[in-house]
């Protein structure tokens, strides 16, 4: 495993361990029960998989209008800056990244912090967390990540049921992962870029 890899897997472990604690504390505290608050239930899982493919269209239309429109060219440039880091990564990192992820971070935005805040604040700190740099080009990528939170939150203020968010995150962010390291045998992305 090489060490972006090692590095976001810790990174998220440790958000998954604070999500899924700080959810257990609030089932406690609230004297919820754990199979009204994640239960795999075939809708969900379902409703889930039909979210995770709405937000890869988004995230494909996004990459082609970064293509076309100079508005758009922020995708562009964090692709270029991503896409290197994840051609190595093999699949069962991707597997293991992608389920600590969608688990632990839906755990931490939808099944803590939006019963606290409301659907708006958790998706926008959902969307401050994926940032990779504050400059233009990070603002923009932060109103990008806002709609997937915000549609991970709606799925959640339906169902009232985590399983659904953490399956279409988890898709998501396996298929994404896979995305990016295919196109990493592209010259465009992996050719050397100057730093800013």
């Amino acid at each position: 495993m090489h060490r972006l890899v090692s590095t976001l897997l810790w990174l998220e472990g440790a958000l998954a361990v604070a999500g899924l604690s700080l959810l257990a504390v609030r089932v406690y505290f609230q004297q919820l029960r754990w199979h009204n608050v994640m239960v795999p239930t075939l809708q969900d899982t379902a409703l889930g998989v039909l979210l995770a493919m709405l937000m890869l269209a988004m995230a494909a239309a996004g990459s082609a209008a970064s293509e076309r429109w100079a508005a758009w060219a922020f995708l562009k440039r964090w692709m270029v800056q991503i896409v290197p880091l994840f051609v190595g990564i093999r699949l069962r990192e991707m597997i293991l990244l992608s389920v600590v992820a969608g688990f632990g971070e839906e755990a931490l935005f939808r099944g803590v912090i939006q019963p606290l805040s409301g659907i708006w604040l958790s998706s926008l700190l959902f969307a401050v967390v994926h940032v990779l740099r504050w400059d233009s080009d990070g603002i923009k990528m932060m109103l990008f990540y806002l709609p997937f939170g915000l549609l991970l939150g709606a799925l959640y203020a339906l169902t009232a049921n985590l399983w659904g968010c953490c399956v279409a995150h988890t898709l998501y962010d396996l298929i994404a992962l896979w995305w990016l390291k295919r196109l990493g045998t592209a010259t465009e992305y992996t050719a050397p870029h100057p730093r800013h």
